[in-house]
């Protein structure tokens, strides 16, 4: 039997740029089923992961009632309306599931904060919706501090594209 080997990892950079979240993108889309065409239906910019999940949550909500109207409203007064069976995709009932659900909440709100991104997808006989967020990214490079023995910056008319006012003048 061979001894056991240790292997090591090549050393890395001492330190990787950091990737740090400024904000959150957070959209609803709606996509037909063969994916040739998406509609923004709305989209937000959220500054924390809390705030994304809570647009998530009343997005969820208002498309759900979008989805699935009260018949009694005023501009259904006249129209004709039918009673669908069970085997009909409700995903306005799945977007009231998720947006009434504390649960569904704090897993997205987990994610989001981890710095992932968070998608909760539904779908009917037309259509694919989807609410999203993502977090969006700066990339810093490393910062060093300045030297102690830096020179004052030069003044601006020593510019290398400025002229002198003499030079300027006599053309």
């Amino acid at each position: 039997m061979s001894a056991p080997a240790l292997l090591y990892a090549p050393p890395g950079p001492t330190r990787p740029p950091v990737r740090s979240v400024i904000a959150y993108r957070c959209e609803t889309t709606a996509h037909d089923l063969t994916g040739a065409c998406e509609v923004i239906l709305s989209t937000y910019r959220a500054t924390s992961p809390r705030l994304a999940a809570r647009w998530l949550r009343s997005q969820a909500g208002h498309l759900a009632q979008l989805l699935s109207p009260r018949p009694a409203a005023p501009s259904f007064r006249d129209a004709p309306l039918f009673t669908v069976g069970p085997d009909c995709p409700r995903p306005d009932l799945d977007l009231f599931a998720w947006a009434e659900n504390d649960k569904g909440f704090e897993q997205a709100l987990r994610i989001l904060a981890a710095g992932a991104p968070y998608t909760l997808a539904v779908s009917d006989y037309d259509a694919r919706y989807a609410i999203c967020a993502y977090p969006l990214y700066v990339r810093r490079g490393l910062q060093f501090p300045a030297s102690a023995g830096c020179s004052s910056p030069s003044p601006a008319e020593v510019g290398r594209h400025r002229r002198r006012a003499a030079q300027h003048a006599a053309r």
